[in-house]
């Protein structure tokens, strides 16, 4: 844990399981950490604006300001109207997605297993409560992710480089409203063919 944590305590924790996902508000110069407890786990993270849910995290922004689609410690995570609203402040993995769509009820039909748990609807579920449609959803960050580019531009997903306990260390720039999900694909390799737990924790 880095020295910016020093002397903090969680404020807020939930541990979630996969299919399952959280929905938190995170104040500006709050810290939120969000740790793969067992390794090989992607979180599905996406993000508001407290005050106005019009504005919302966007990956695009994202990949545009900072000119990548690999992010990196001191980089920031940018709204649809490409003002910061993270700053990330550590990261214990180095590898993580900024392309791909949480996954949806649509994609595990296609998968041939209709009903699967999945991460668009378990935002939903969420952040219903704090007045986020489903349809509100923007495409999530996908913390822990790791996807090769190959040759022809095709994408390949493969398993997570992170170990237990690995973490991303975010900074609030402004207000938020935030949801995580752990991913509960077990179809392919996002999570090692094993969906496990995530931990998020908000420290003031």
């Amino acid at each position: 844990m880095i020295d910016v944590l020093t002397g903090r305590t969680p404020a807020k924790a939930r541990q979630v399981r996969p299919g399952q996902a959280y929905g938190v508000e995170v104040k500006a110069e709050q810290y939120l950490q969000i740790t793969d407890v067992d390794g090989k786990q992607v979180a599905d993270f996406v993000a508001f604006r407290l005050d106005d849910h019009a504005e919302r995290l966007s990956v695009a922004h994202t990949r545009s300001v900072n000119g990548t689609i690999m992010l990196q410690t001191g980089m920031r995570l940018y709204s649809n109207r490409r003002m910061p609203m993270f700053e990330l402040v550590e990261d214990r993995v180095g590898r993580h997605d900024l392309l791909f769509a949480a996954c949806d009820p649509k994609r595990y039909e296609d998968l041939g297993d209709p009903g699967h748990t999945n991460c668009r609807e378990a935002l939903g579920e969420a952040l219903a409560p704090h007045g986020i449609a489903y349809d509100q959803l923007p495409d999530p960050v996908n913390w822990f992710m790791n996807v090769a580019i190959r040759q022809r531009g095709e994408l390949e997903v493969r398993e997570p480089l992170s170990e237990r306990n690995d973490y991303v260390l975010l900074r609030a720039l402004m207000d938020t409203l935030v949801g995580v999900s752990a991913c509960p694909q077990d179809r392919n390799p996002t999570n090692g063919f094993a969906p496990s737990d995530i931990l998020v924790r908000v420290y003031r």
